[in-house]
């Protein structure tokens, strides 16, 4: 190849249609309501549930407890990735798990 020719690459992201696509994930049920002025409290305490550590283990809770939640409430990812907390944790987490951890 001349340094004329073009180089062409082709780069293809596996991106996942239920928002898994994140650093230090979490995930949380959420259940909208509709609702004329949002109230914080409310929004948190009746709109939200989690966190939990594994999209496994939150959809487990919406599907065994349906009955709970509206008919639109969905598994939502969220990052930590802001969090220095967050990720420390989760990797210390993610550590423990696979017994590949590096001393330092």
């Amino acid at each position: 190849m001349t340094d004329k020719e073009a180089l062409t690459v082709e780069i293809k992201l596996n991106v996942s249609m239920e928002n898994e696509g994140t650093d230090s994930p979490w995930w949380l049920i959420v259940d909208p309501q509709q609702m004329m002025e949002p109230d914080p409290a409310f929004v948190a305490m009746g709109m939200i549930t989690g966190p939990f550590f594994s999209r496994e283990e939150a959809q487990a809770e919406l599907t065994h407890r349906r009955y709970h939640y509206g008919k639109h409430a969905v598994v939502w990812c969220a990052s930590g990735c802001y969090t220095k907390e967050y990720k420390k944790a989760y990797y210390e987490a993610s550590c423990k798990r696979s017994q590949k951890c590096s001393n330092g």
